[in-house]
């Protein structure tokens, strides 16, 4: 298996080297050319991607202010970041990859609505099963290499936080088993 991952720059931190291909994205690149850098990079037959960036949540729902913040309206990826209303967009990367792996916080939230748009619309516009959390993720932008008294900004994820979700093409949705993920 071979993965790429794209990964907004706004995320402190480098995926580690050897994982996969890596595709760098910011606030000037437009979605459409960094959709299509990824498209570009998968390999067939098996290539996985994995989305590396932040997620919008919030605590403003429900015309109210809540305690706990809830996702599912998007990702602060590429200049016009990959939200609910342009979502569509990934359709460029429909039958590329076997899975999507989004490595952000709440993107399988329900603060737009209970039945999870933002993943589910994924899923069928890429033709591909999505994976993602409902929940603020904890990651780790770098660590400090003691023996060689050296910083190295590598991402670290560790394990999920709240409940994992996969997405599939066909609109179903189903717990995850969260010992599972693409970047360490």
């Amino acid at each position: 298996m071979s993965l790429v991952i794209l990964h907004d720059t706004r995320l402190h931190g480098i995926p580690e080297a050897g994982l996969g291909r890596v595709i760098t994205v910011n606030a000037q690149t437009p979605l459409a050319t960094g959709l299509s850098r990824v498209a570009q990079a998968a390999v067939f037959p098996v290539t996985e991607l994995a989305i590396a960036c932040h997620g919008y949540m919030s605590h403003e729902y429900n015309q109210m202010s809540n305690l706990d913040a809830r996702g599912g309206q998007g990702l602060q990826l590429c200049r016009e970041d990959l939200l609910v209303s342009n979502v569509s967009q990934t359709r460029v990367l429909r039958n590329v990859f076997d899975r999507i792996w989004i490595m952000a916080c709440g993107p399988a939230g329900t603060i737009v609505h209970s039945s999870r748009p933002f993943c589910r619309e994924m899923a069928h516009y890429t033709n591909t099963q999505v994976i993602a959390s409902d929940t603020a993720q904890r990651y780790h932008p770098g660590i400090y290499d003691h023996a060689a008294q050296v910083s190295r900004y590598v991402l670290r994820f560790g394990e999920w936080e709240g409940s994992v979700f996969r997405f599939t093409p066909d609109g179903n949705i189903e717990s995850f088993n969260t010992s599972e993920t693409p970047l360490p």
